[in-house]
């Protein structure tokens, strides 16, 4: 954004698996700010001469303690969850490292900057208590998806013409298996697209949203996942592979299709998209938290991908899914 690539975009669509046909407008789901807090003290014998040491990991947990105490104290709104990922070696030696991952989310980007800066301080408080020393690297950032009424409005016509897929009773039925299976609300597939108007912003962040401040975006999920399935766990990878996704991935090429010919050939969809976006984009301002030299971290997640990768291999599908 801030190299300016999309100048000279008039309008974007988001894209994302859902549960049903569905287009939204407005702020439609959370800021994020992901940054890596280290901790760095003295090692020491934990019996033979502690008092020499600096417990980095417990400024680690002083951290977590400290915002524990902060919660009380901030918005309704608020998101904030984290790992420890560097916490010690032996109980027998102090360790002179400790490394704590934090998440912080809001409604609005300038909420969760006012609460990230706040766990700052309490970062700050813990290595001040422990006579450690601490540094932060940004991981990530997220502003919300805004979308656009208007272009909203131009999708939701396509997805009332396409209308949701025709589920046979074999893939309600293993629907509603899988959300038994799964401990969830037996309710089967959805049948009908979400009214424009009802969906409701959501608690997860996307690392695209940054864009639809700087350029009017639509917003389009499609029906290829059984309701109630969390997206972040492995029963996710059941559906994609099944006639459900591939039914729910036709109808939403089709409203992709159908909203994409609008864009091109209304001029005047344009236009009130963009004068739209000016009013709505200004009531919040958008800055970006990236620092100049960041880049992405390629390796992340590799060692714990490999760890199983072996197991995981047993159970790739290996060909390619065919439907008629």
């Amino acid at each position: 954004m801030r190299a300016g690539y999309f100048k000279d975009v008039d309008a974007i669509i988001y894209l994302h698996i859902g549960e049903t046909l569905t287009t939204g407008y407005g702020v439609q789901n959370y800021a994020a700010i992901s940054s890596v807090f280290t901790f760095h003290g003295k090692t020491a014998h934990g019996a033979v001469n502690p008092w020499d040491g600096k417990d980095a990991v417990d400024a680690v947990e002083l951290m977590s303690i400290g915002f524990d105490k902060l919660r009380e104290h901030l918005r309704p709104t608020y998101r904030a969850h984290r790992t420890i990922t560097v916490g010690g070696i032996q109980p027998n030696i102090i360790p002179d490292t400790g490394q704590i991952w934090w998440f912080v989310r809001d409604a609005s980007m300038p909420a969760a900057k006012e609460t990230y800066d706040k766990l700052l301080k309490v970062a700050e408080g813990a290595a001040l208590m422990t006579g450690t020393t601490w540094d932060v690297k940004y991981a990530a950032s997220a502003w919300p998806q805004l979308g656009s009424k208007s272009l909203a409005e131009a999708i939701q016509k396509n997805i009332d013409a396409v209308g949701m897929p025709k589920w046979t009773e074999v893939e309600d039925s293993f629907a509603k298996d899988f959300q038994k299976a799964a401990e969830k609300p037996v309710v089967g597939l959805r049948t009908a697209p979400t009214p424009l108007g009802g969906r409701p912003q959501s608690y997860s962040s996307n690392d695209s949203g940054d864009v639809s401040w700087v350029v009017p975006a639509g917003i389009l999920n499609f029906p290829a996942s059984v309701p109630g399935i969390g997206y972040h766990e492995w029963k996710a990878a059941v559906t994609p592979v099944s006639s459900i996704s591939h039914k729910g991935q036709v109808v939403g090429a089709k409203v992709l299709a159908g909203s994409i010919i609008d864009l091109l050939t209304s001029p005047e969809l344009l236009q009130k998209a963009r004068a739209e976006f000016e009013v709505e984009s200004k009531r919040t301002p958008y800055f970006s938290l990236l620092p100049p030299d960041a880049q992405p971290d390629l390796e992340l997640n590799r060692i714990e991908m490999e760890k199983y990768r072996g197991d995981m291999r047993k159970l790739y599908l290996n060909k390619t899914p065919r439907f008629n």
